[in-house]
């Protein structure tokens, strides 16, 4: 699986939309892309997302979707801040990815050799403990 795209440009709901209709809803893609195109209500963003976009943009609408119902595509993971002292602007986790050890510091960090942003399981591997002091962070094409 190492040549999984990346779907990227969805909004939660349109994430949500999709994610639903391949695990509890339409058995196969052609279903979900014809739903979509017939405008039939089950998924209203991802038909929105359809109407608004020009040819381009919904082949490739359809090619996300199929790629995603066969496990060639996914969305990314959800990132989270971990910040251990709530209203602390200086309180984040800070991983330096040369050494490998955790300092705290701000949640944009100046040096570049740092993380600030960690997958649930990166944060798991660290401390399971942090899981508590897990801050999402937004994504910005949403």
């Amino acid at each position: 699986m190492d040549n999984v795209r990346i779907l990227k440009g969805y909004s939660k709901t349109e994430r949500k939309e999709l994610e639903d209709a391949k695990y509890n809803g339409f058995n196969n893609a052609i279903y979900l892309i014809n739903g979509i195109a017939d405008d039939d209500d089950d998924c209203t963003s991802l038909t929105e997302k359809y109407i608004n976009g020009s040819p381009d943009e919904d082949n490739q609408l359809a090619r996300d979707i199929a790629d995603f119902y066969c496990g060639n595509a996914k969305f990314p993971e959800q990132k989270y801040y971990v910040q251990l002292i709530k209203n602390n602007d200086s309180s984040y986790l800070n991983r330096n990815n040369l050494c490998n050890y955790c300092v705290l510091g701000s949640c944009c960090p100046i040096v570049v050799n740092y993380q600030t942003e960690f997958t649930e399981q990166e944060i798991k591997d660290i401390d399971p403990r942090y899981m508590a002091f897990a801050v999402p962070v937004e994504d910005d094409d949403e």
